[in-house]
């Protein structure tokens, strides 16, 4: 195959993969700003095996002009806060030093865990595995829960799987441009 032919199929599959995002999107955003009572009402008349009744949180009144978003925010919104609160008084219990390690251990986790799964199932070289797998372990912390609340920890760990990978991408720029003028 030529670079010319690799090229042209890796542009295709680039534009299928935006055009099928872009699709799942819309979709979606469709879903959530239509009316979330005329649209339970319909799964009701029509009997569906499921109806959108578990959205509703307890204690809610859902007008008829809420859309489905809305009152799948009004659902997400409330358990979090319990979790929050009850998260937060946990981490205060415990010495900053216990929860700067116990952040790290868990960042280092995720970064493992990506690091044998690239390895296992790929062709990668170890510093492009472990570059990759800093980066998805920290966009993993970043969306998950934890004990240091801010953002402050998580924005430091994107920011090292970042300074690592460019780090990574100037030496091997440098040791090839080194072994050809060595030569």
């Amino acid at each position: 195959m030529t670079l010319r032919t690799k090229m042209l199929m890796s542009a295709v599959s680039l534009l299928f993969l935006v055009i099928a995002a872009g699709t799942v999107y819309l979709i979606i955003h469709k879903i959530l700003s239509m009316e979330f009572r005329a649209a339970n009402d319909v799964l009701h008349r029509q009997e569906a095996p499921i109806t959108l009744d578990f959205l509703i949180p307890g204690g809610t009144y859902v007008d008829a002009k809420m859309t489905i978003g809305e009152v799948v925010k009004i659902r997400l919104q409330k358990p979090k806060k319990k979790f929050d609160s009850f998260l937060r008084k946990f981490s205060e219990s415990i010495p900053r030093k216990y929860l700067l390690l116990g952040t790290v251990i868990l960042y280092l986790f995720w970064t493992f865990l990506f690091l044998v799964f690239f390895r296992i199932f790929t062709w990668i070289s170890y510093s492009v595995a472990l570059s990759v797998s800093f980066f998805a372990g920290s966009l993993v912390y970043f969306f998950m829960p934890d004990l240091m609340f801010g953002r402050i920890d998580d924005v430091v760990f994107l920011g090292w799987a970042v300074a690592f990978a460019a780090a990574c991408r100037w030496y091997s720029k440098r040791r090839k441009s080194k072994h050809l003028y060595s030569g």
